[in-house]
C-alpha cells in the first residue's frame, strides 16, 4: 500500500505544480496584453502628435523632416491615385462635397445634397457635420 501512497502523494504534487505553472503563464500572458494595450495607447498617441505636427507644418518642406514629408506628400499622392483607380473599377466616384462614394451618375450624396439643400432653405453655413464641402 505504500507504493499505491507515494504514487498519489507523488501525481498530486506534480498537478500542483503543473497548476501553478498553468497559473504563472496565464499571469504572463495577462500582462503581455497590458503591455501591448499600453504600447497601442502610445503608437496611437504618437500617430496623432505627428499626424498634428505634420498639418501644421506641411508648407515647410525643408529642414529635419523635409524627407519624411516628401515620404507623406508621395504617399497621399499614391493613395488618391490607387482610391481612384479603384473606383473606376468600381464604377463608382468619390462625391467632391463629403467624400462619400456614390455611383458614378450621381452629382451629389445624399449626405451632402440634404446639406446644401439645408443651407439654401437657412441661408446660413451649414452644420451638418458629415459635409465637408460647406460645412465652415
Amino acid at each position: 500500500m505504500a507504493f499505491f501512497d507515494e504514487l498519489g502523494k507523488v501525481i498530486s504534487d506534480k498537478s500542483k505544480e503543473a497548476a501553478n505553472r498553468v497559473k504563472d503563464i496565464t499571469g504572463v500572458l495577462q500582462l503581455k496584453s497590458k503591455l501591448s494595450a499600453e504600447k497601442d495607447k502610445i503608437n496611437k498617441a504618437y500617430i496623432t502628435l505627428g499626424k498634428a505636427y505634420y498639418d501644421r507644418h506641411e508648407g515647410e518642406l525643408e529642414g529635419k523632416f523635409a524627407d519624411e514629408f516628401h515620404t507623406i506628400q508621395a504617399g497621399l499622392v499614391k493613395i488618391a491615385s490607387l482610391e481612384d483607380e479603384i473606383a473606376e473599377l468600381e464604377g463608382t466616384r468619390v462625391c467632391a462635397e463629403c467624400g462619400a462614394k456614390v455611383e458614378k451618375n450621381v452629382l451629389l450624396s445624399f449626405s451632402a445634397a440634404t446639406a446644401r439643400s439645408f443651407q439654401r432653405r437657412n441661408q446660413k453655413a451649414c452644420s451638418y457635420s458629415g459635409c465637408h464641402g460647406c460645412a465652415d
